[in-house]
């Protein structure tokens, strides 16, 4: 250690000493001018430490991109009055006084949050979590299983491409918070069990990423976006092959996924491994060829008749499926869409029919379908 970097350590043995802060405790000493560059948890004492004005910032850790300076980082993980001390001795003033170069320019306590007022933090809802599941918690989440929580997975799932599609970032904001709240559901069950934790769920996701992405953080050359699902499907297979050694292509696809992206994936695996049509002309055709069969198989009577339909039906929809990977379209959301657009006609076609005194459901059908297409030009 140099003789500047013994003294910048004696400065903070001083200064932790000011504070009332045993190291051994816990805690994180950090420049004021690097604080967007580093990952700290308010759930332990933080110090800042005074940089020369002339030092420039370390750049933003990842995710935090949306706060510009160290004080709006800090308010968007304590509270605005949330007491910051000036060291070595100094009277505590609420974070939203302060500016960002107040903050660099001198020595601060931030004090620790207690665990479930840490509600920005990664640790945060882990806490809060833990809390609903203790022996005082709360009687629903007490008796939740993972059996038990999978409807509210796909609920919040949907809920939050709805977010999505209505554009709104603070919707978004919070469906996304409402899923990862199942995420630490089941990670605090599993928990309990001694099954696994958080840990365990960001590790196998890093891991996961990270080798599926070898034209990132490997030697891979790829030539754009299309090569880079192949790769992906390509070495997904080679971890079912080692996973499981005689493992289907297509094992892993999810029995609860919808229908129609199930479909899409079942196609998109069969593409990688070399099943696919070499032109879309093949594709326009299947698809006309599979409705043909469904004309024909109409007039058939009874339960067989119901079984061919139904049978001709489904190759009909996943044809479409696959015409729709083919013009790059997702068909779930060409068939949200459809949905939407139909009801938002038909409210058009009601407002329209109050506006003239006319009863909608008694009109008869060639007027109504007068309104639909009046609605449908305008």
């Amino acid at each position: 250690m140099t003789s500047r970097g013994v003294a910048t350590s004696r400065g903070v043995d001083r200064l932790l000493a000011a504070a009332g802060l045993d190291p051994a405790m816990g805690v994180q000493v950090v420049s004021g001018r690097r604080l967007t560059s580093i990952a700290f948890d308010p759930s332990l004492p933080l110090v800042l430490l005074a940089e020369p004005p002339l030092v420039e910032p370390a750049g933003v850790l990842p995710g935090r991109h949306a706060r510009a300076g160290a004080r709006a980082l800090l308010a968007s993980l304590y509270p605005a009055d949330h007491p910051v001390q000036p060291l070595p001795e100094g009277t505590p003033r609420p974070l939203a006084g302060l500016s960002d170069d107040e903050l660099a320019g001198g020595d601060w306590l931030v004090p620790a949050l207690a665990p479930l007022d840490n509600l920005a933090s990664p640790h945060g809802m882990a806490a809060i979590s833990a809390r609903l599941r203790a022996p005082d918690g709360c009687p629903w989440d007490r008796k939740q299983t993972h059996a038990s929580l999978r409807p509210f997975v796909l609920e919040e799932a949907y809920e939050t491409v709805d977010a999505i599609e209505s554009g709104a970032p603070e919707d978004l904001a919070e469906e996304l918070g409402d899923l990862f709240l199942q995420i630490i559901l089941h990670a605090q069950l599993a928990a309990e069990e001694g099954a696994f934790d958080l840990t365990d769920v960001y590790r196998t996701l890093g891991a996961k990423i990270i080798r599926r992405h070898p034209h990132v953080f490997g030697d891979t050359e790829v030539s754009g976006a299309e090569e880079v699902l192949r790769n992906w499907e390509s070495i997904k297979a080679a971890e079912r092959h080692e996973a499981g050694g005689s493992q289907s292509a297509f094992s892993g696809i999810a029995r609860a996924l919808p229908a129609l992206a199930a479909s899409r994936e079942i196609q998109e695996r069969a593409s990688s491994l070399g099943w696919d049509w070499e032109a879309i002309d093949g594709v326009w055709e299947k698809v006309g060829e599979e409705l043909a069969e469904l004309h024909e198989a109409g007039p058939m009577e009874g339960d067989a008749g119901r079984d061919a339909r139904l049978h001709e039906l489904g190759d009909v929809l996943f044809a479409a499926v696959n015409l729709a990977r083919w013009l790059k379209l997702d068909p779930e959301e060409a068939l949200r869409r459809a949905n939407r657009r139909w009801i938002d006609r038909y409210e058009r076609v009601e407002s329209l029919a109050t506006e003239r005194g006319l009863v909608l459901v008694d009109l008869p059908a060639d007027a109504k379908d007068a309104l639909w297409n009046e609605v449908k030009s305008s």
